[in-house]
């Protein structure tokens, strides 16, 4: 009985010691694995920063570093520089973080710190700051799927480099979602209560909270850093679901309907308009902007006039090559993009 008592605490024994020795095995295997993955990961960043990119952006992580063991894996920089030399932009920003899960590393979850200054060759400079910035972004085996960014208390401030001229910009919340749709891009963009002041006066237009949702076609390249090399949204075609500005006080406007950009920057579409606040966006507009007083009442009467008197009605609107036309009626001219 004693001999059998012996063999078997030495059986539990060497099963408790061979059970101890797998766990160190894979745990010293797991941290190869990962620490492999690191050296991997730095390096091909390394590659991606120094120009080895479809777009051939450059970039500059101040005091690179990989780390996350043992559960995650992500980057941090002190401070984070780009250059697009091939359309003049260039940027600064703080320090950046990122993460992901070592089970799944094609979600990626990263944050940036301001203040954040961009030049471009045009003659212009932009200077942004936000309490917080966060992102997250999937990738799957067809390349990066979607990204999300969202910012809270963002602030901008645009100059002309030549003639000092400002332009600011302030909204408490805004974020940007993009998703892979075939070769087309889905967008979605929102942006709450958002001042617009010029010259370093006073506030143009009351807050302004705007939506949008919408598709670009044949721009799902954007996702892969494949842009346009130069030519940005000028010969785009793309379907605006439904595009929300709502200045308050029943100021609203809801626009739906396909949209072109030409090669010279005009805009073209056919849109469904719904206009709630009248007089009020009437009256606004023509507060903001006296110089077009004669285009905005034009616009209204005719509105007016089309909605039997009413306040808020819904029209068909045409735009061709930037002049757009109510019926047979021309009421605005839009600007080139």
């Amino acid at each position: 009985m004693a001999t059998s008592r012996k063999e078997n605490r030495s059986t539990a024994s060497r099963k408790i010691s061979l059970f101890a020795i797998a766990i160190i095995v894979a745990m010293l295997v797991y941290s190869g694995l990962w620490w492999s993955a690191a050296g991997a990961l730095e390096k091909k960043l390394a590659q991606i920063l120094g120009g080895d990119n479809p777009a051939a952006i450059q970039a500059e992580c101040t005091d690179m570093a990989v780390g996350g063991f043992p559960f995650r894996l992500g980057v941090t920089c002190t401070k984070l520089a780009v250059d697009d030399h091939f359309h003049g932009l260039s940027g600064t920003f703080g320090a950046f973080r990122s993460a992901a899960q070592v089970y799944a590393p094609g979600r990626v979850l990263w944050e940036l710190e301001g203040p954040g200054q961009m030049r471009s060759s045009l003659g212009f400079s932009l200077t942004l700051q936000w309490a917080q910035m966060r992102s997250s972004l999937s990738a799957g085996l067809s390349g990066l799927d979607r990204s999300s960014i969202e910012a809270e208390d963002l602030q901008g401030l645009l100059t002309g480099r030549i003639d000092g001229e400002t332009v600011g910009a302030e909204a408490p919340h805004a974020q940007v979602h993009v998703r892979r749709s075939g070769e087309d891009l889905d967008l979605a963009a929102l942006v709450k209560e958002a001042v617009l002041s010029l010259h370093d006066q006073p506030p143009v237009l009351p807050p302004l909270s705007a939506s949008i949702d919408m598709t670009l076609v044949g721009k799902a390249k954007y996702l892969d850093l494949q842009g346009d090399r130069g030519e940005g949204l000028y010969g785009s075609k793309g379907e605006i679901r439904r595009l929300v500005a709502d200045m308050g006080e029943g100021r609203v406007l809801t626009l739906s309907g396909p949209v072109s950009v030409g090669t010279d920057g005009m805009v073209s579409g056919e849109f469904h308009v719904e206009v709630e606040g009248i007089k009020a966006w009437q009256e606004t507009l023509r507060e903001a902007f006296p110089d077009e007083r004669e285009t905005i009442d034009n616009a209204g009467n005719v509105l007016g006039a089309l909605f039997s008197g009413k306040d808020k009605g819904s029209a068909d609107l045409t735009v061709t090559d930037g002049v757009v036309s109510l019926g047979i009626f021309p009421i605005a001219v839009l600007p080139p993009l």
